[in-house]
């Protein structure tokens, strides 16, 4: 006979536990292109000419992204990770069987 119950909280666990899992690695990929400036236009910036007649080009947006963005990024990445091994560890006998 089906245990039922037992079948719903496996059911249940899958289930947040692979929202939660797919969550974090799209946080983290969201984090990683914090700063990128996307909405903005593709232009490279302007064009500023020297007295002494070189050429630079001023970006007109802000360069790489802050760390604080980098570094919850491979937060969620890592929690991301030790989730997906735990799941290894529970599926997989052999790594608590005594």
């Amino acid at each position: 006979m089906i245990d039922w119950a037992a079948f719903a909280i496996v059911a249940a666990a899958a289930l947040v536990s692979a929202s939660v899992v797919v969550s974090l690695f799209a946080y983290g990929l969201r984090l990683l292109n914090v700063g990128r400036g996307l909405d903005a236009d593709d232009s490279p910036g302007v064009i500023e000419t020297t007295p002494s007649g070189s050429v630079t080009v001023v970006s007109g947006q802000p360069e790489g992204r802050p760390r604080w963005a980098t570094i919850a990024a491979v937060a969620c990445f890592a929690l991301c990770s030790c989730a997906v091994l735990f799941g290894i560890y529970l599926i997989v006998p052999f790594f608590h069987a005594s």
